[in-house]
């Protein structure tokens, strides 16, 4: 594992504790600072890693990086970092204090120590895409990029909050800078937090908010900027001394990026993860041929996810579920082999906006389908509508999920605080929904590939997020703008359908959509040709399916069942209930995922016999297993 780590107050020693839960492959370096009442480390993979250099410790400055800075932009314009970005941070920092902030360009998490100020500076990138998880307690604040680290350090005295758990089980995720651990909460997206040393007060600034500003231009122009500034992009963050691989997808996002590498010459070795040589990596192998690119077929085999299950959890910040640490099983393989691995992830997020509400159209008996045009969101009733679902039969909480996240949503004027997160207004938090990015039900994906080796997706460059902040929702929806910009940049790739379409991706939307929605059609009504029946025609396991044909996830139930009856916010003939629901056809995916997910966490055993922190709790006791009967669903925008 990777990340950022330490401890501010009188108690702030035992770092190593803290440290040391962060190193998951065994070769990862630790570059501590340790002061009087102040201790903070980077855990870093060596490759990443230059030496840092006099400048992050000299002047009485001391900084710490976990994560990638690839550019800033002071008033003087936009410029590409080179070299080692603590040293940077530092140095910026000495000539305009924390206004260095404002226009870093990255995916990072950092801590910064000034001597002459006796201060400890936390702070992230604008979307958090590494949060920091933040203690507060009497003795210390302490803080890691783990929140399954905290309780290991003797100032943490923390248990878990029911409403938050409720929103987990429920939802998959918590939202906003709300845990299910109580006294912890996430630092705010684009935000820094400084802590007095002395007496512990702390300070929130924030330097970037999201504000959705469409501009009038034609889907060509948006086009034309999304694939130049995506090659910019690729080209900023790419060493060509350096061996680059992608998880190439047969989809469109991950092939914008293979088009990039073309257009610029840059090598780029290329992977797809399938069960079998389906239709999905029949295309990802056709991409990676027109441009000349290595290609590996890497196989998931018959136990693969029951071993994700038995290793991911350890990694999980209530951010998902252990089937999302997808290449994870191949962890050694693609260290190996590469020194930095793109992927395409949360393109569809900006550019292809799924995480707009839309108009469902139930045929019945045919199925239903998402028409593609945005059905705006008009008031708190509607946005919380939008966000919630039933709890899974096997949670007894004291409230619904619907009246939690009320009592975590407000409006000020006109500006919207979600779950500690402020907005400018009720456009914006449904534009910008993913900000902080651990809104999003895949961040675990993101999260665990970081953890094997350096890597990332170009999609969350600050100027592709500027270019996403300027287009009209039609042309998010509707305006096929990754399509569009692959065959820019390569028009060969352009010929190539998408794997659940018909039609080479240069084709207009219509069609694109339409032979989707026809395929998916024949697949749900005519079934497939493929060997087993977990197997799927796309990139996915089928995990409905799996779970009926294989039983590691009624054993990991079993195998908890003196835990799940001994935490009171669990029912264990509600955990039955839901499997066997599971087994007879319905589906709880979902649900079980998060629940083994969640009873495989270490976090269970550091925190051993602790209760719940909810005084309404005891209602919980006194409702006799009456939430046993709720049917579950699941949202929407929950990815597998």
């Amino acid at each position: 594992m990777t990340g950022l780590c330490g401890a501010v107050g009188p108690t702030a020693s035992h770092l190593r504790e803290l440290a040391d839960d962060l190193v998951h492959n065994g070769d990862e370096r630790v570059d501590p600072v340790t002061r009087e009442r102040v201790e903070f480390a980077s855990v870093r993979h060596p490759k990443a890693v230059s030496t840092p250099t006099t400048a992050t410790e000299d002047g009485g400055v001391a900084v710490r990086v976990w994560g990638d800075l690839w550019g800033d932009e002071p008033e003087s314009g936009y410029r590409t970092v080179e070299g080692d970005a603590a040293t940077y941070c530092a140095e910026r920092y000495r000539e305009v204090g924390l206004d260095f902030l404002d226009g870093l360009n990255g995916n990072f998490a950092g801590a910064l120590y000034d001597e002459s100020e006796e201060t400890v500076t936390l702070f992230t990138d604008r979307l958090a895409t590494r949060p920091i998880y933040i203690y507060t307690g009497d003795e210390a604040v302490v803080f890691s990029t783990s929140i399954q680290s905290l309780p290991l350090h003797p100032a943490v005295d923390t248990d878990f909050e029911v409403d938050y758990l409720t929103e987990y089980f429920a939802l998959k995720r918590p939202f906003g800078l709300k845990t299910p651990l109580s006294d912890v909460e996430m630092l705010h997206p684009g935000s820094s937090m400084t802590i007095d040393v002395d007496d512990g007060t702390t300070s929130i600034d924030r330097y970037w908010t999201p504000h959705y500003d469409p501009v009038d231009a034609s889907r060509s122009e948006f086009a034309a900027r999304l694939a130049e500034t995506m090659k910019t992009v690729v080209e900023d963050r790419t060493d060509r001394e350096e061996t680059n691989g992608l998880l190439l997808s047969g989809g469109s996002d991950s092939r914008l990026l293979l088009a990039a590498f073309d257009a610029l010459d840059i090598p780029v070795r290329t992977y797809h993860l399938n069960e079998w040589e389906n239709r999905e990596a029949d295309i990802a192998r056709r991409a990676a041929d027109v441009v000349g690119a290595e290609y590996e077929f890497l196989e998931r085999d018959e136990t693969y996810q029951a071993r994700s299950l038995e290793s991911s959890p350890s990694l999980v910040n209530f951010d998902g579920y252990f089937n999302q640490h997808h290449a994870g099983g191949f962890a050694e393989k693609l260290r190996s082999e590469c020194d930095y691995l793109f992927t395409g992830h949360y393109g569809d997020t900006l550019f292809k906006a799924t995480h707009f509400r839309t108009p469902n159209i139930d045929l019945g008996g045919l199925g239903s389908f998402e028409l593609p045009v945005e059905r705006p969101i008009r008031g708190l009733d509607e946005y919380v509508a939008h966000r919630v679902s039933d709890a899974p039969e096997y949670l007894s909480s004291p409230k619904s999920v619907e009246d939690v996240y009320y009592d975590n949503v407000t409006q000020r004027g006109r500006a919207v605080v979600d779950h500690g997160v402020e907005y400018p207004s009720l456009r914006d938090a449904t534009v910008c929904s993913r900000y902080p990015i651990s809104n999003s039900t895949s961040g675990f994906f993101y999260h665990a590939t970081a953890q094997m080796l350096p890597s990332g997706t170009p999609f969350l460059d600050n100027r592709l997020i500027d270019l996403f902040l300027q287009i009209p929702p039609k042309d998010l929806v509707r305006g096929n703008l990754i399509n569009r910009a692959t065959t820019l940049l390569c028009p060969e790739l352009g010929d190539l359908p998408h794997g659940r379409s018909l039609v080479p991706i240069r084709y207009p939307f219509v069609f694109q959509w339409g032979t989707e929605l026809l395929r998916d059609f024949v697949g749900r009504h005519f079934g497939r040709e493929d060997g087993q029946s977990h197997w799927s025609d796309g990139p996915w396991t089928d995990h409905g399916e799996l779970v009926r044909q294989q039983p590691f996830i009624g054993e990991t139930i079993d195998a908890n069942e003196e835990r799940i009856r001994s935490l009171p916010f669990l029912s264990w003939e509600g955990v039955q209930q839901c499997y066997e629901a599971h087994q007879r056809g319905e589906d709880r995916m979902k649900d079980l995922y998060t629940l083994v997910t969640f009873l495989e966490m270490p976090l269970l055993d550091r925190l051993e016999g602790i209760e719940p922190s909810s005084d309404e709790m005891d209602e919980t006791d006194e409702r006799d297993e009456s939430s046993e009967s709720h049917e579950a669903e699941t949202p929407n925008d929950v990815t597998p």
